[in-house]
């Protein structure tokens, strides 16, 4: 059964059960800007849920068109995705536990014939807010599901909602379709953690369907009352589902990708299995290909801001595998993407629609990554070879990325291939460098500087009491050589300006006519000038406006400055008082804390710093704020940063008594609202100077679920306990190494061997012994280590370029002695050779590597070589 009659037969089987039928709602969500993209079914029905709208039936059926970013990097292996369907069923205040349940399984045992026995549940286990479910286990029971194969889980796993604070929340229960007792890790019977939704469940488990059950209110107290109208909210995985039909293991093994699959062999010859590394690169094409098709069908285009850095990403991502990996071109990648216009446009009939325009702009837009791929490898390549130690520079990845739009996802990439890493500190403060010297300059703009200053502005900030506010522009003016924005400054301002390291608010000001999207806010004296863009009407001094912020962004960033405030209290707690701040960056995203301390920081150290912050954040400790002398601030305690010029009047940010500091953001009401807290690194950055980046609430919740289920693979890999793995990896470690050693022993021991053969072949060329050729080696120093072994056994002038297969690459490595390097460099020579290794190099004067992926180029390599040291060395002079 093909996924197209999966999908059919689900609307079919809901439709004939009153199930009024909803397109699948836009990945752009409507009128909801603080949604990045769709991430599920119930998306489009949450007003309903939430009792904000009627719905026009109260029950609904769906194919859900979805998009997650936080997959993209860790799409390439079997299992993740970025796009994918959810198909679901919903009732509002209808039918509930025993008519999901009843549907559920008949569909799925019945309409797709999947046996009943491959199929596992769990439910809501039960803690002390809310009971097990029981009614849920006793109606799968009454289906014919054995006890044995039913599985409690915590609201971790099983528990949705609410959707804020408060609002109605309950119980999940998932079907999880077994692939067989070949893929278990051991006996769900006997110990959970082999079950589904266990520790331990992958591979064997494959979670297929979510049903959620509203049945509660959470209070502003936390405590649950019954809803009044209960609702089911289900998503069932239209990938997943195909791979169980087909029992196949993997989505990708489904018919969902086969299209896409052919097509790319049709381009290169290439099909899964041929290799590890091509297998990656297909599947990324496969997956990137109908993400980029459905977002373009859908209005986005590629750029630099928030979804469509989305779109560009993905296409540039994907061309990146598809060039390197594959040999495809920029035509090759769009004819991908069209592919999925020709298999899914008879449902979604968007993309038919947009077919040109996905040619166009995926052709394009890879087009241009081609050039800037080009151009940044071979730049990237030599800086590369001129490394000391395993971080690549950061200021160099952002020259790259800055002077040549050389993408510094691109550079990672790269580097991992290569086992090595970006210097993440370094890029970051070449890029807040950046962007200090671009908001310099945009209130360098004399122009309007000026025309607000003639106008004897007044305006007034807000934004510590109120989110949105009515309220007047009192002068707008265009932005110097920008179309479409303009600056904007308000009677009264909600909108937070940057400063004290916490970046702007943003949000939106409406008219009755149009609306303008705020992104930035810039002190200027008494008042803030806002920086926003037209999305609709026009605006003129005079006119009557909300001005409103964006609330979950705002919240983000308090989140982050009072866990600022709280971290610089835990620093000094833990390394002592001579902790001083250097700088901060609070953002949404993360904050960064730059600091001076004379000793060492441990890691321990900084594990003691994580735990007191975290424990002075589950305390819930009240924050409060308030105004006083500078004096009396003093006296109490307060911390200032060294340098700042303060005002007489100033502001103290106080937490429960044990933090407080001069500080004009803004912040929580309770540590709680914060969530959880994550130290990501702790870094030095000079003799005293220390960097230290933490991230909070649910991005520290998602890094913390993505560490525990990779670590949860290597566990399983390993087969190992989880609390094993530290020291199964050290052992593993020291396997490699040893196995590595003795590898490179026995392949330098082979490879000097051969140095007398290469010795007794060796030329002269005007007084100068030349040697080439290909040697076995383990690594590039034990290929260089062969290399000086010839030279100093040669005495006098000599010219040694010895190549060798390394990992799958081509290496060459030239070595000459000094005289001869007055003639020829090393790094010329090989420059002039690493096109034909299909890659790149450099080096000095006597010494210099090269490297590529044509392997079989060797021989012909080191011929251009023999003629380049003919040619060079023929005149002495």
């Amino acid at each position: 059964m093909q996924s197209s009659e999966i999908r059919k037969r689900f609307l079919d089987f809901f439709g004939v059960r009153a199930h009024r039928y909803y397109p699948s709602a836009s990945l752009v969500p409507h009128n909801d800007p603080t949604v990045l993209l769709t991430t599920g079914g119930v998306q489009q029905f949450i007003p309903y849920f939430l009792g904000q709208e009627r719905p026009a039936s109260t029950r609904a059926m769906s194919a859900q068109k979805c998009f997650r970013t936080p997959d993209i990097e860790d799409v390439g292996d079997w299992h993740h995705l970025t796009f994918f369907e959810m198909l679901g069923n919903f009732s509002f205040g209808d039918y509930f536990k025993k008519e999901a349940i009843e549907w559920a399984w008949e569909f799925l045992t019945e309409d797709l014939k999947i046996p009943p026995e491959r199929l596992w549940i769990t439910i809501f286990e039960g803690d002390d807010d809310a009971p097990e479910d029981v009614e849920a286990k006793e109606l799968w029971k009454s289906v014919g599901v054995p006890e044995h194969k039913i599985f409690g889980l915590p609201k971790s796993e099983n528990w949705w909602g609410p959707p804020g604070e408060t609002g109605p929340c309950g119980p999940c229960s998932e079907v999880y379709y077994d692939h067989g007792e070949e893929f278990a890790n051991g006996d769900p019977t006997e110990d959970s953690k082999y079950g589904p939704g266990g520790d331990e469940g992958d591979p064997r488990f494959l979670e297929i369907w979510n049903l959620v059950f509203n049945q509660y209110e959470q209070l502003k107290d936390k405590s649950f009352v019954p809803l009044s109208k209960t609702g089911i909210d289900t998503g069932l995985g239209l990938e997943r589902t195909t791979a169980a039909v087909q029992d196949v293991l993997y989505v990708y093994d489904t018919d969902v990708y086969a299209p896409i699959f052919e097509k790319a062999n049709e381009y290169t010859g290439i099909s899964l299995g041929d290799s590890e590394s091509t297998d990656r690169a297909l599947r990324i094409v496969a997956d990137h290909a109908r993400g980029m098709a459905f977002l373009i069908a859908d209005g986005v285009r590629p750029g630099n801001q928030r979804r469509e850095y989305v779109l560009r990403r993905l296409i540039r991502r994907a061309m990146l595998q598809a060039h390197s990996r594959l040999g495809m071109s920029p035509r090759q990648l769009a004819g991908l993407a069209e592919t999925v216009v020709d298999y899914m446009g008879d449902f979604y009939g968007e993309l038919n629609s947009a077919r040109e325009n996905i040619l166009r702009i995926v052709t394009g837009e890879a087009s241009r990554f081609v050039e800037i791929y080009e151009s940044g490898m071979s730049l990237l390549a030599s800086e590369i070879e001129r490394m000391r130690g395993g971080y690549f520079p950061g200021d160099v990845a952002f020259m790259l990325h800055d002077t040549y739009g050389f993408p510094v996802e691109v550079t990672r990439e790269v580097l991992a291939e290569r086992g090595l890493s970006l210097d993440e500190a370094g890029f970051e403060a070449a890029m807040d460098a950046q962007r200090e010297r671009a908001r310099e300059a945009m209130q360098g703009y004399e122009r309007v500087v000026a025309a607000f200053r003639d106008q004897e502005i007044r305006s007034r900030f807000v934004g510590y009491e109120r989110e949105q506010v009515e309220t007047r522009i009192v002068a707008i003016e265009p932005v110097p050589d920008a179309g479409g924005e303009v600056f904007v400054v308000l009677a009264e301002n909600p909108f937070y300006a940057t400063g004290g390291g916490q970046v702007a608010d943003a949000g939106w000001i409406t008219s009755e006519d149009g609306q303008l999207e705020v992104f930035d806010a810039i002190p200027a004296g008494d008042y803030q000038v806002l920086r926003a863009r037209f999305e609709s009407g026009a605006f003129e001094a005079g006119d009557a406006v909300t001005a409103s912020i964006n609330r979950v962004r705002r919240q983000q960033i308090e989140a982050n400055h009072t866990a600022t405030h709280i971290l610089h209290w835990a620093l000094r707690a833990v390394l002592g008082q001579d902790v001083v701040q250097a700088g901060s960056y609070v953002g949404p995203d993360r904050l960064r804390f730059d600091y001076r301390h004379a000793g060492k920081v441990t890691d321990d150290e900084v594990g003691r710093v994580q735990e007191l912050s975290l424990q002075k954040i589950t305390e819930n400790q009240p924050v409060r704020y308030f105004t006083t002398t500078l004096e009396e601030a003093r006296n109490l305690g307060a911390m200032m940063l060294f340098g700042e010029k303060y005002s007489d009047l100033v502001r103290v940010v106080e937490v429960d008594g044990f933090s407080r500091e001069l500080c004009g953001g803004t912040h929580v009401r309770g540590t709680a609202e914060i969530g959880a807290f994550k130290i990501l690194s702790n870094r030095k950055h000079g003799a005293d100077l220390y960097r230290i980046e933490v991230i909070t609430g649910r991005d520290a919740l998602y890094y913390l679920t993505g560490a525990t289920e990779r670590a949860e693979e290597v566990s399983e890999a390993l087969k190992v306990d989880i609390d094993d793995l530290p020291a199964a990896v050290g052992r593993l470690r020291e396997e490699v190494r040893t196995s590595r050693e003795a590898a490179r022993e026995h392949a330098l021991k082979q490879g000097l061997e051969e140095v007398g053969d290469l010795i007794e072949g060796a030329r002269q060329v005007n007084g100068t012994r030349v040697v080439t050729g290909q040697v076995a080696a383990a690594d590039v120093r034990g290929l260089r280590q062969i290399s000086d072994d010839v030279k100093n056994r040669l005495g006098g002038p000599s010219a040694v370029v010895l190549a060798a297969a390394l990992g799958g690459k081509a290496v060459l490595v030239a070595n000459l002695h000094p005289d001869v390097s007055q003639r020829v460099e090393a790094g010329e020579i090989v420059r002039e050779v690493s096109g034909v290794l299909g890659g790149g190099g450099g080096g000095g004067a006597t010494m210099a590597q090269a490297g590529g992926g044509n392997l079989e180029a060797i021989p012909e390599a080191l011929a251009r070589v023999r003629v380049i040291l003919d040619q060079r060395l023929a005149d002495p002079e």
